[in-house]
């Protein structure tokens, strides 16, 4: 006969403050999720399942018999007691948990159970051996029908209790218990209490701190306890190290040689996953270190100077040739600047002198100046070479070499010759003003009726390098000094008298926005054209920069290539609001250079 055990229910009502909300757990709970009476005040730990392999199991079909072949409890729930019985409880909604009805699924067996698998057959906890025909949950379902509705939280959900006791003790009123849900003709566990381990990370960095940057340096993660599972994710300050590590043995080690120059504050962030062993998770913690990475050293260079010839007539052409390397292999172009003085010393670091020139580090690690101003006597060259950049490559100076410059044959006889630039100007221009507006035309409602559209090409390029229309940029300055050319529309206004109707400006727009050379002109590339453009259409009383409300750039020309002139030509469009009355409205674009 089965062993029923009935209570009777009692009704628990509970306050609620005014403005919060109660949300309970409808339908099918979720792994880990807690169902409303969890945590149960007479539940002092969980269930683990296990098959006859003594793997842990989360779930099984309703007819299994037993329900699994061990069930271990989480704690010792009464110490002395050596017997264990597995029983079934229906929750029901709105009832304490001591008032429930349930019933006995096994029999009540002895542990330590030496013949179970290990580690199960050495546990100081309760276990609870199963048997074919124990009962099944399918007839737990069908003896304590659950008739919870569906919003409850309860539907669908029974609790197993494992509970103790021992010759000539009484019965036991606390137990380890676990939640199970029914789904279809399946079961499983939603919820069974876990203990949290607390874990500690420290993380080392090998080699120590300080090393140059680009040393390979292995950052290792030690995590305590070392039964601990997860990952760890090495940081640098809030930047990822790398991909997450996973623990093996307590530890996790990555290596990288990307830990940028200056104070790194490295962490390692440890994540735990769920152990294999029933019951224990483990809280997540970060270990950290501070380290220096000084920048990699400056590499040395060493400049030589030749002078060809070493004696010739005042006034003729030498050529002061220097050549860099570092480490025995030439510098390359680019790398940086020479500069050649006369009587000159190479007993310091520095240079003195006259400086009779600067050339830049060309092919070969070859510098070359040609000087022919040397006044009669003896003159001490060298030369001094100056890196782009210091962090690459350290300066350094030739050795002084001598250049005699003897009386000349005839004396030259030296003119002065002046010339002058002038500064030259920078204009904008278009063939469009008051007495010659340029036209739209007449805007076209779309098919969808939601828009006006005007749109007229504001400038039309010619196969000869001409422009009609558009604007003309004309650049006659000394030093090429690059430009940014802009535009702006006033709002279109038709003169209605006394309040004129208005389309705004930013519902007017510049594209297809391209310059177009003259032919033999100077400038013939490296002007950038931008659209301006709108996301929106705006009503007459909108504020803001969108489109031609705002100046914008359309056209730049770079520094060191602007000399010239060009046209630039586009596509003007206006959408206006289906609410704008109809008229002839006029509004002033103006373009301007800086």
């Amino acid at each position: 006969m089965k062993k029923f055990i009935r209570s009777i229910a009692l009704v628990a009502t509970a306050t609620v403050a005014a403005g919060s909300l109660v949300a309970g757990l409808g339908g099918v709970a979720h792994a880990g999720t807690a169902p409303p009476w969890e945590p149960d005040a007479s539940s002092v730990g969980g269930l683990a399942f296990f098959n006859t392999a003594g793997q842990q199991i989360t779930g099984g079909n309703l007819t299994d018999s037993p329900i699994a072949a061990y069930v271990e409890g989480a704690s010792t729930v009464r110490a002395g007691d050596q017997k264990a019985t597995l029983y079934g409880y229906l929750p029901v909604a709105g009832t304490a948990p001591g008032t429930w009805s349930g019933e006995a699924l096994g029999s009540s067996t002895t542990y330590p159970n030496t013949s179970a698998p290990a580690p199960l057959n050495t546990a100081t906890l309760p276990v609870e051996t199963g048997s074919s025909g124990d009962e099944t949950v399918a007839t737990l379902e069908a003896d304590l029908p659950n008739t919870n509705s569906a919003g409850s939280g309860y539907a669908g959900l029974y609790q197993l209790r494992l509970k103790t006791t021992a010759t000539g003790k009484s019965p036991n009123t606390t137990y380890d218990s676990a939640d199970i849900q029914i789904t279809g003709s399946t079961w499983s566990v939603v919820y069974t209490a876990q203990t949290t381990t607390a874990t500690t990370t420290t993380l080392a960095v090998t080699p120590g701190s300080p090393q140059v940057a680009g040393t390979n340096e292995t950052l290792t993660a030690t995590v305590s306890p070392a039964a601990a599972t997860g990952t760890v994710q090495f940081e640098d300050g809030t930047t990822a190290i790398g991909s997450p590590v996973a623990v093996t043995g307590g530890t996790a080690s990555t290596t990288t040689s990307a830990l940028p120059v200056g104070t790194d504050n490295l962490s390692a962030v440890f994540t735990p996953t769920v152990v294999a062993a029933p019951f224990a998770t483990y809280s997540g913690s970060t270990g950290t270190a501070s380290f220096t990475v000084s920048p990699t050293p400056a590499a040395n260079t060493v400049t030589a100077l030749a002078i060809n010839p070493t004696t010739a007539a005042a006034d003729t052409s030498v050529a002061l040739t220097a050549s860099v390397a570092s480490g025995g292999s030439a510098l390359a172009s680019g790398a940086g600047q020479v500069s050649f003085y006369d009587n000159g010393t190479s007993t310091a670091d520095t240079a003195t002198g006259t400086l009779l020139g600067t050339v830049a580090l060309g092919s070969g690690g070859v510098a070359t100046l040609d000087y022919s101003a040397f006044a009669v006597g003896t003159h001490d060259i060298v030369a001094s070479f100056a890196p782009t950049s210091l962090a690459t490559y350290n300066a350094s100076l030739s050795l002084s070499l001598p250049f005699v410059a003897t009386t000349p044959l005839y004396t030259p006889d030296p003119q002065t010759v002046n010339v002058s630039i002038p500064s030259g100007t920078l204009t904008i221009t278009t063939p469009y003003g008051p007495s010659n507006p340029f036209n739209l035309g007449t805007a076209v409602l779309d098919p969808a009726d939601s828009k006006f559209t005007a749109s007229a090409q504001f400038g039309t390029p010619g196969t000869d390098g001409t422009n009609a229309g558009g604007v003309t940029i004309t650049d006659t300055r000394a030093g090429q000094q690059g430009w940014t050319a802009s535009a702006v529309s006033s709002n279109f206004t038709d003169g209605a008298v006394p309040t004129p109707d208005v389309i705004n400006a930013q519902d007017l727009t510049f594209t297809n926005v391209q310059a177009q050379y003259i032919t033999g002109n100077a400038l013939q590339t490296g002007v950038l054209t931008s659209n301006i453009g709108n996301s929106a259409i705006y009503g007459p009383t909108a504020t803001g920069t969108d489109g031609l409300g705002g100046t914008h750039p359309f056209a730049t020309a770079p520094v060191g290539g602007s000399d010239g002139s060009v046209f630039i030509n586009g596509l003007l469009t206006l959408v206006a609001p289906t609410s704008t009355p109809s008229g002839q409205y006029t509004a002033t674009i103006t373009f301007t250079i800086s």
